[in-house]
């Protein structure tokens, strides 16, 4: 269904990145970005020089029910997760000594756009950054990079999806697709 995209208005590539050179291991979790758009995530990738260093995702479906996850190289190695899979592995994993969790460490976490499966988000969705105590360093650099195609207007993407599908479609948008969570549709007069 995404075959459909570049026929339509609205919408862009997007690329989301929270970073920080000195997360220390033990404080709480840094919040480096709230996101505040409606699109489908493509990919999320880790770089990070500490087993531990922790990328933490909250996000909402269109309920609004929050759900969250976490991702960070040790529980990639782990669990084993060294091959190629849209659902995630951790294709860098080096750590020189085994008493120090210090290292250079890659996690393609999700990359589901690749093979075009793309998930879904709405807003808000957050982005944290931790170094939990099971870490031997002091703090750790972390980079999470998150691929997206977000829709940028959406009655315009709207009105551009109902007229690639139908050339007589109304262009006419009930508010209730303009909100975001649950929202109350009006009644449309039968023909």
């Amino acid at each position: 269904m995404f075959h459909l995209l570049p026929l339509l208005k609205g919408w862009e590539y997007k690329p989301h990145v929270a970073f920080r050179t000195s997360v220390i291991r033990g404080a709480p979790p840094i919040e480096v970005l709230r996101i505040d758009e409606t699109g489908w995530l493509s990919s999320i990738t880790e770089l990070t020089d500490d087993a531990y260093g922790t990328v933490m995702i909250d996000f909402q479906g269109a309920d609004l029910q929050t759900l969250s996850f976490a991702i960070y190289p040790e529980a990639y190695r782990v669990l084993r997760a060294f091959a190629q899979d849209p659902g995630g592995w951790i294709q860098m994993y080096i750590r020189p000594n085994p008493n120090s969790t210090a290292g250079a460490y890659y996690v393609a976490a999700f990359t589901g756009g690749y093979q075009g499966s793309i998930l879904p988000y709405v807003p808000s969705v957050v982005v944290k950054l931790h170094l939990p105590n099971d870490s031997t360093q002091a703090s750790a650099t972390i980079q999470g990079v998150a691929g997206v195609v977000v829709i940028t207007n959406k009655k315009l993407f709207i009105q551009s999806l109902r007229r690639v599908l139908d050339t007589n479609a109304s262009l006419k948008i009930d508010p209730a697709l303009l909100a975001i969570g649950p929202a109350q549709f009006t009644e449309v007069k039968e023909k």
